[in-house]
């Protein structure tokens, strides 16, 4: 073996395992921000403003780190900026201690979190393009997500059944949630290290080297990357009409437990883990553009679909369905901005994405904090409904184009379709597959 495979497989090992750890992050801390906040006695508004202003904030200063991380090296500040994300949940720890009114310190400290959070985003995604071959990306990273959404999974009951059993005693909910938070440093800790493990091959692209963000900003709609942000952000802008409220309709309008609030959190995850290495399957044997819009399609009817029943059972079964759909469109999203980008433009180019999907994150939750204002608690099957015809109109218009065409000769849109809803993803054999030398073992975010 070469020592420049060695070192990438020691890599691929070292990412995996940083992304699993980061994971239990995700699902010990990042997950229950929200039913934190409603502890603090904050109302479904400032759930949906808890949700998406910090968000905004991390979009604009990640234009600023985009310019340190160029000069500092992309390695250098992912490191540093993950290790201060960890500190973040020293003070939020600290809040469990407040008996009342840290909705605004709880505000504080999550923005901060989120500035360092999509901070890194960029500088990790050029750093993470020079290291992981093109030729594996599709695979390596199905895989490597069935580990991040199994530590989300398991880390999130674990976080639940802290929180719950902590409720059911004396010592209080906010017990529960000072364990879950401290669980979530010291995952982000290890994260770190592993971080550190990871090498950078290059070559480096110096920032007088790299295209300036108004260069890659002018034609923006005419280049293959700006139709891919187009539609992503705008489906994140739909699908956030709803999303900031999915914890108060649990936990206020159906009353739901801690026990059973967890139980519909991890369901969506366990479908992620049951189907991330299908979806990177359907990316490599039928291209990342035909999986991207197959999996758009999939996303459009899922919040619709909770005004049909307030069944346990049923809404379990919702999760999952949403849990494929999600899984796919994430994945083949990430796949596809690889695609459109290159190492001199991709960190410009993420900057934008993730500014633009900042705006529209804060726009749709504030169009469904509107509806909820004028009609109270009867607001919430509204936004449901509005947020997938959002999704509707933004595919029919915008699907078709996106991605680039790898392929001389591509499957159409309904077979990709009818093969993936019937999961059969090895009838596409006519397309020959990939094949390496050595295939990079691995050992896992989200995020």
């Amino acid at each position: 073996m070469k020592p420049s495979e060695s070192r990438l497989r020691r890599s691929l090992r070292a990412s995996t395992l940083d992304a699993t750890f980061d994971a239990a992050k995700i699902g010990c801390g990042e997950v229950y921000f929200a039913a934190f906040a409603l502890l603090l006695g904050a109302t479904p508004f400032q759930v949906g403003v808890l949700a998406t202003v910090p968000i905004l904030l991390g979009s604009v200063f990640q234009l600023l780190s985009t310019v340190v991380a160029h000069r500092v090296g992309d390695r250098v500040w992912v490191i540093g900026s993950a290790a201060l994300q960890a500190a973040v949940f020293v003070p939020i720890v600290l809040l469990t201690r407040v008996a009342g009114g840290g909705y605004p310190w709880l505000l504080a400290w999550v923005c901060l979190y989120w500035m360092l959070n999509l901070g890194i985003n960029p500088a990790w995604n050029a750093w993470i393009g020079r290291m992981i071959p093109p030729v594996v990306r599709s695979r390596y990273f199905g895989r490597r997500n069935v580990a991040v959404h199994s530590l989300i999974f398991l880390s999130l009951l674990l976080g639940g059944f802290l929180i719950d059993a902590a409720s059911r005693t004396q010592i209080g909910a906010a017990t529960g949630f000072a364990a879950a938070f401290t669980i979530a440093a010291v995952s982000r800790a290890v994260s770190v290290w592993f971080l550190t493990r990871q090498h950078d091959p290059g070559p480096f692209v110096a920032a007088e080297h790299r295209v300036a963000t108004r260069t890659v900003l002018a034609g923006f709609w005419r280049q293959p990357y700006g139709r891919l942000i187009g539609l992503m952000v705008l489906i994140s802008g739909a699908v956030n009409i709803s999303a900031a409220y999915f914890t108060p309709y649990f936990l206020h309008a159906l009353n739901l437990s801690y026990a059973r609030f967890t139980i519909l959190s991890a369901a969506i995850v366990v479908a992620r883990v049951l189907s991330s290495s299908y979806w990177g399957e359907i990316a490599r044997i039928y291209g990342n553009r035909r999986a991207l819009q197959v999996s758009a399609v999939l996303i459009i009817p899922l919040s619709s679909l909770w005004v049909v029943s307030d069944n346990f059972g049923y809404q379990i079964g919702l999760q999952l369905v949403g849990g494929f759909a999600w899984a796919g469109f994430e994945l083949t999203s990430f796949l596809n901005l690889f695609d459109c980008t290159e190492d001199r433009n991709r960190a410009q180019v993420l900057s934008i994405y993730n500014l633009f999907n900042g705006v529209m994150i804060v726009t749709g939750s504030m169009l469904g904090g509107a509806v909820m204002h004028a009609v109270g608690d009867a607001g919430y099957h509204p936004i449901f409904i509005i947020s997938s015809t959002c999704r509707a109109l933004i595919v029919l218009f915008l699907a078709r184009g996106v991605g680039v065409k790898r392929r001389a000769r591509e499957h159409s849109f309904r077979n990709v379709f009818t093969r993936v809803v019937t999961l059969r993803p090895s009838e596409g054999d006519d397309i020959g597959p990939v094949v390496m030398d050595e295939e990079p073992r691995r050992q896992h975010r989200e995020s």
